[in-house]
């Protein structure tokens, strides 16, 4: 044991020796990461009113009937979930397009109203959109303008119709009321639509906000990807010091331990390094987060301990791959490939939900995706004892791959 314990503290003076420069590349990376996170944040903005559409009107939008439409869509109808209807002088829409801000223009001609009342229909809604829009955004519009387009018609025909009965029965008298009932019940028909169906609005990973949803991804794609930030660790190691240990009595399974200890300490310093100055900005209130408003850093600090479990895979994952390498170079770039591609599959780039189903499954099953799930448990609340376990069980099969892929080099000498 004695032996042992004298070759971990040599791993912990070689690790030491590397943290200073370990500890600056991490403090750049965090301030990589809170400029991306800054931006995500401002992007953001879209993505909490429910990514909807907002669309120009512009023309002749005096008539009430017309004001009286589009109030309905706006404040009664299921649609001002996707749309927002913006009225604005037609220059001013113009350049709005021009510069993105608006998905589409519609332009309503003069006397549109008198048009349909009389039954002429001769003065067609102009809708103007790019032509890189031909994608799902195009489609929704192109329906909701059939709709729309289908029940403006169907609508006239069965009022006329009506009217048309009443007066060959004689019952002239009638035709302004019935038309006024007609009318409210199929306004009544087009505003009951929600009655088919129930609209549940959902954050990100089942409730988190935008915000909350990257401040955890990112930090879980630092942990990932930290590897790469602790590779001068393996630099220069000795072909033949295993062996030699191994004559000395310390096996393949604790020269892994020993090694995974001090390796575990490196990328706690990074996370720390990364998190000192995250938790500042919370404390400050410079990072907003929807579910920790005016708590400051408190919860970031109680969930800490899912992070450090979290660590500890990573951790793990990534000395098994330095060890079953062959070479520093093709370490790193195992590293890249695998962090890239359990974390763009897991989630940590995209919300998984929008993956097709067998991709997310696939995705859940990685170690990146227990991780996920285990640290989204604990920011809902939620003790996820499943995930928990399972990031256990991947940290111990790690190690046990690390051991062995060492007792092998041990014995080829």
């Amino acid at each position: 044991m004695k032996q042992i314990f004298f070759y971990f503290v040599a791993q912990l003076k070689r690790a030491a020796r590397i943290l200073p420069g370990q500890l600056a590349v991490d403090l750049s990376v965090c301030v990589c990461v809170g400029t991306l996170g800054c931006l995500l944040a401002a992007q953001g903005a879209s993505q909490t009113e429910g990514m909807r559409y907002r669309i120009g009107l512009v023309g002749d939008l005096s008539d009430s009937y017309l004001g009286f439409g589009i109030a309905a869509l706006q404040e009664m109808d299921d649609s001002r979930l996707m749309i927002e209807l913006v009225g604005m002088p037609e220059e001013e829409a113009k350049k709005a397009f021009q510069q993105g801000e608006l998905y589409a223009v519609v332009r309503v001609p003069e006397g549109l109203v008198e048009s349909i009342v009389y039954g002429e229909n001769d003065r067609p809604i102009t809708y103007t959109a790019t032509q890189g829009q031909k994608g799902l955004g195009t489609m929704v519009m192109g329906e909701i303008t059939d709709i729309a387009s289908t029940l403006v018609t169907a609508s006239q025909g069965a009022i006329y119709a009506m009217q048309r009965v009443l007066a060959q029965e004689d019952r002239g008298e009638e035709i302004g009321r019935e038309t006024d009932k007609l009318n409210l019940a199929l306004i009544n028909l087009v505003l009951s639509r929600s009655g088919f169906s129930d609209v549940e609005i959902l954050g990100y990973a089942d409730g988190l906000s935008f915000e909350l949803f990257y401040f955890s991804k990112l930090l879980l794609l630092f942990l990932l990807l930290s590897g790469l930030l602790n590779s001068a660790l393996f630099v220069s190691r000795s072909k033949s010091l295993p062996c030699f240990l191994k004559a000395r009595q310390v096996g393949a399974a604790w020269q892994i331990l020993c090694e995974y200890l001090a390796y575990f300490g490196l990328v706690l310093a990074g996370f720390f390094a990364l998190c000192l100055p995250l938790s500042a900005a919370l404390g400050r209130g410079l990072i907003g987060i929807p579910e920790w408003e005016g708590m400051g850093a408190v919860p970031f600090f109680s969930i800490w301990p899912a992070f450090l479990s979290v660590a500890a895979m990573f951790a793990a994952l990534q000395f098994f791959l330095y060890e079953a390498a062959d070479g520093i170079v093709n370490g790193i770039l195992l590293q890249l490939i695998c962090g890239i591609t359990m974390g763009y599959i897991s989630g940590y780039f995209y919300p998984s939900a929008f993956f097709p189903e067998k991709m997310r499954t696939l995705g859940s099953l990685f170690p990146s995706g227990m991780a996920s799930d285990f640290v989204e448990g604990r920011l809902l609340g939620q003790l996820r004892a499943g995930a928990g376990a399972a990031v256990f069980v991947w940290t111990v099969v790690f190690l046990f791959l690390a051991a062995a892929v060492r007792g092998i080099k041990i014995r080829k000498g």
